[in-house]
């Protein structure tokens, strides 16, 4: 082969290659370019740009009631309880009465032996001063007995039972007489006993930092509640009616604070400001920013933007 065949040969390759570069940059250009009388693909006519559609769920906005409330529990105690004391020192010569009894305002509940060596007293009672139930009896007959440190026994008046609970001192801006209680005991699932705040505290315990609070308990008319038992209390604090509540997982948090997505009549996320209220069992209360009947996105909002085209999905 001559030598300006090759020449010709090399040349026509180079020229083939050019040709494919430029129509591959026209090509490019054109896939990428939008044609001027509208958008369209690859700049073809027929092939418009297709916009991706979020799957999400909503919950029309209503007007609802809030509880807030704290929980914490108690311990059954008789509303009325005294402890008897003997007016002298010695033996426990006799004890009357059993754990549990009945006993009414001046019955004898034990006698009470101050005689000493060489010394023969009568024997002293020790009487009821109140009717009630025997609670407790921590001696046993001939122990020695001092009229002032530990009583004989305790009265209580089981008829008309307390519970008595500790606040965390963080929560006592929220307490006060008259306030509703929930009351929940393992004993009787499914039973809920009512109640209300009784007496608070005038001071603190400075080791624990809490407040002594008793809570009355109201429907205890079968008397399936005893003295000694323990409660699960649930304390309303306050009770909001005709607010507007969303699911936490609606709400996000941005630079200007809380927003939430809204679906417009033309299916699209319109990002709306709120001012947040109340925040209860994974509700939010909204004071402001949505309306009753607005279709909030509670779910599929994390790829959103504002104006994002959304497809409501059913539950």
């Amino acid at each position: 082969m001559s030598e300006n065949k090759k020449k010709n040969n090399k040349t026509g390759i180079i020229i083939f290659l050019l040709i494919i570069l430029v129509a591959g940059f026209i090509g490019y250009e054109m896939y990428f370019t939008d044609n001027s009388s509208g958008n369209m693909r690859g700049g073809f006519p027929g092939f418009d740009e297709v916009e991706t559609s979020y799957a999400v769920y909503v919950e029309d906005v209503s007007y609802s009631s809030m509880t807030n409330y704290l929980e914490f529990n108690g311990d059954v105690v008789a509303s009325k309880s005294i402890d008897l004391y003997p007016d002298v020192s010695g033996k426990l010569s006799n004890l009357n009465v059993s754990l549990g009894d009945y006993v009414t305002k001046g019955q004898v509940v034990a006698q009470i032996d101050p005689s000493q060596p060489g010394q023969k007293y009568s024997e002293n009672p020790v009487t009821s001063t109140i009717d009630g139930t025997i609670t407790s009896l921590p001696f046993d007959i001939g122990d020695t007995i001092s009229s002032t440190t530990v009583p004989v026994a305790t009265v209580g008046d089981l008829q008309d039972l307390e519970l008595e609970s500790y606040i965390s001192e963080k929560y006592i801006s929220n307490i006060q007489l008259g306030l509703d209680a929930e009351i929940t005991f393992e004993a009787y699932e499914g039973l809920v006993f009512s109640g209300s705040v009784v007496e608070i505290s005038p001071v603190l315990d400075s080791d624990s930092r809490t407040l002594e609070i008793t809570i009355s308990l109201d429907d205890n008319d079968s008397n399936v509640v005893k003295s000694g038992m323990f409660g699960s209390i649930k304390l309303i604090t306050e009770v909001k009616d005709n607010v507007i509540s969303i699911p936490s997982s609606a709400l996000s948090t941005g630079n200007d604070g809380y927003f939430v997505y809204v679906v417009s009549d033309e299916n699209t996320a319109v990002l709306t400001n709120v001012e947040t209220g109340l925040e209860v069992d994974g509700r939010v209360e909204i004071i402001s920013g949505l309306n009753e009947g607005d279709k909030v996105i509670t779910r599929g909002q994390s790829m959103l933007q504002d104006g994002s085209s959304v497809k409501i999905t059913e539950k």
